[in-house]
């Protein structure tokens, strides 16, 4: 189980999607925050750093890879762990997915358990 303490940003375009996993996130003593486009989560990971990164790819204005390098050259930045997850990546671009630096894909719908494993293996890290 995920440790008091996660701080975890959720990037997805999907509206309703994302809030409803942010907010069963909680449940599990994740405190998480939300963006809906890759200019907001940049942003938001500036001014409050989190612990890991679910990144879905294709969005509008930045794609997932684009967010996932630009978060990549914020200070302090180059190690956070970022997990592409999406339902359709039209790209499934092998080198875009290893240029960005991402940690691994899950593919949607996601199961919670994966979600938290993972939260609990990059904390296990830190």
């Amino acid at each position: 189980m995920a440790q008091v303490g996660s701080r975890v940003l959720l990037v997805d375009d999907n509206h309703d999607a994302v809030d409803m996993f942010s907010e069963l996130l909680g449940l599990y003593n994740v405190e998480s925050r939300v963006a809906y486009d890759g200019y907001s989560a940049i942003t938001l990971l500036a001014e409050w750093p989190a612990n890991i990164v679910f990144l879905d790819i294709v969005m509008p204005g930045l794609d997932g890879y684009e967010t996932a390098i630009a978060m990549r050259s914020l200070p302090g930045f180059a190690d956070l762990p970022i997990v592409a997850w999406s339902g359709w990546d039209r790209q499934h671009n092998d080198e875009a997915f290893s240029r960005a630096g991402m940690v691994c894909r899950l593919t949607k719908p996601v199961d919670l358990q994966d979600v938290l494993d993972l939260i609990h293996l990059y904390e296990a890290r830190r």
